[in-house]
């Protein structure tokens, strides 16, 4: 089992400095909010803004479901709604965690998806839709170990691919659906005094992660950063005190970011979805994908999934992320 996900690991209780500072940061920014129901009327909805539409980027792993349950508990601002975005090929206990919190909290949780990217993956690998290029794939970053070429330059070790998976599954449905619930059209500019506040469930752990939103009407916050402070660990001890279960990793099942410990845990204790990664790749490597030069590989080893060195401890090896996936 990941150590990162372990809730062995994990638990404890909060840190002294953490607590006392999280009561009083709560007491003294907390506003009033209006109900989640913020629009009346049809299709063009008027909108009454006493503070930025909050929308949680929900991945329904540790970091992302402790976020949405401070919010219900109101230790944090409440959000207006929570989007997941459905790669369609999560592991299967994402989509339990997703159906627990969707009865578990009273904020709209609304599922997004823009298809599925297991499938787009192999059709573009094997040439299904002739219209797909390099630059019109939902691409993982995947090992690539490069191959002899008198014509260009080459590395013996190869590299990891341009990551456009979560940008085409997860950043633009959940943008989509945004604008859906402002009601606003798909594309063009919103009314002015209509901004977005969107969270992501990044902790103090992830503070090398934070990014600027690439537009102009959101803005992206990290609640658990600021003001919180909150560490992993600390966001299991607080859903351990309120009696929640500890959500693991959210990531696809073939991304090639997992760690060992997560290839080995997904070996041992979830051989369906084993399987599934080791027929993803194997059928990856018949096909090719556009504009790529050289052998896709699931892990870093840039061996077949059975042959790699999962069974290596990880060491110091930092876990790799993609940005809005992992929480």
């Amino acid at each position: 089992m990941d150590m990162a996900n372990d809730p062995s690991t994990l638990a404890g209780p909060l840190s002294d400095s953490v607590q006392p500072e999280i009561k009083a940061l709560v007491a003294a920014e907390i506003p009033d909010v209006i109900p989640s129901t913020l629009f009346e009327g049809s299709a063009r909805r008027k909108l009454f803004v006493t503070h930025p539409f909050r929308v949680l980027s929900l991945g329904a792993g540790l970091d992302s479901t402790t976020l949405i349950l401070l919010s219900e508990h109101g230790e944090l601002p409440r959000l207006d709604a929570a989007i997941f975005a459905d790669t369609q090929a999560e592991p299967q206990y994402v989509y339990n965690t997703l159906k627990w919190l969707t009865s578990a909290v009273s904020i709209p949780i609304y599922r997004v998806t823009a298809g599925n990217l297991e499938t787009a993956v192999l059709d573009a690998a094997q040439h299904m839709d002739k219209r797909l290029s390099a630059g019109h794939v939902g691409q993982p970053p995947f090992f690539v170990k490069n191959v002899p070429n008198v014509n260009y330059a080459t590395a013996v070790s190869g590299g990891t691919l341009w990551r456009k998976c979560t940008h085409d599954f997860k950043i633009v449905p959940i943008r989509r659906k945004v604008r859906e619930l402002l009601g606003v059209k798909a594309v063009g500019r919103l009314p002015n005094g209509v901004h977005v506040e969107q969270w992501i469930g990044f902790t103090k752990d992830d503070l090398g992660r934070t990014f600027c939103s690439d537009v102009k009407w959101i803005t992206n916050v990290f609640p658990m950063i600021l003001p919180l402070q909150m560490s992993r660990r600390d966001c299991a001890s607080w859903l351990e005190a309120h009696g929640y279960p500890i959500p693991q990793k959210s990531s696809c099942v073939f991304c090639p970011f997992h760690r060992n410990a997560y290839w080995v845990d997904m070996r041992d204790n979830r051989p369906d979805e084993w399987h599934r990664a080791v027929q993803f790749e194997a059928r990856l490597q018949q096909g090719h994908l556009p504009g790529v030069r050289g052998i896709p590989y699931l892990h870093r080893s840039m061996v077949p999934l059975p042959m790699a060195p999962i069974d290596a401890l990880d060491g110091g090896t930092p876990e790799l992320f993609c940005l809005a996936c992992n929480t």
